[in-house]
């Protein structure tokens, strides 16, 4: 799986590539080594697909949803209205509403300190969709800057087929290590 390992007492902040094709095994594969440590709590920031989804999905596949808390950026959009209560779930309004995430990631980081955490952002491809790739670099720029005061470790998910050589660059500056998933033959 691309070499990928993490501990509680991790700190990087890591790039995660994947082929288009194999994207929501290798996101599996990420969340399966992080629950490897037994003791992290992961804070996903979902803007590919909405908690509801991704709580069945992760449960099917034999990930262990109770240490994993949901920033839903899409649900509120998708449906137009406020969306019922979901345990372990904060909802934003709008994924294009960078503040509110950031006061999401803020207020979340904080319900939970203490605990050893990681930050995953499913998707950077997804967030792009809704706004610029320059308002975007800014805001993970500010994420990962919040992360690195508070020694939480990141990981920020991406298509890299799908991304901007200019955006690709400025998060593997960001990055302290990256992952890249390798294309699967045609079977």
């Amino acid at each position: 799986m691309a070499g990928f390992t993490i501990s509680e007492d991790d700190k990087r902040i890591i790039l995660a590539l994947s082929p288009s094709r194999t994207y929501r095994e290798n996101t599996i594969h990420l969340i399966q080594e992080i629950q490897k440590s037994g003791s992290l709590r992961v804070i996903i920031i979902c803007v590919n697909q909405p908690a509801a989804f991704l709580r069945d999905f992760y449960t099917k596949n034999g990930i262990d949803i109770g240490r994993i808390f949901f920033i839903d950026a899409i649900t509120h959009y998708a449906t137009g209205t406020s969306p019922a209560p979901l345990e372990n779930c904060r909802f934003v309004s709008k994924p294009n509403d960078l503040t509110a995430m950031g006061i999401a990631v803020t207020t979340t980081l904080k319900k939970f300190e203490g605990e050893k955490t990681v930050i995953f952002l499913d998707s950077v491809n997804a967030m792009l969709i809704h706004t610029s790739s320059v308002d975007l670099s800014k805001f993970i720029h500010f994420i990962i800057s919040k992360l690195r005061i508070l020694n939480i470790a990141g990981i920020l998910l991406a298509v890299e087929k799908g991304l901007d050589p200019v955006l690709l660059s400025q998060l593997t500056t960001f990055a302290d290590d990256m992952v890249e998933f390798p294309e699967k033959e045609n079977s």
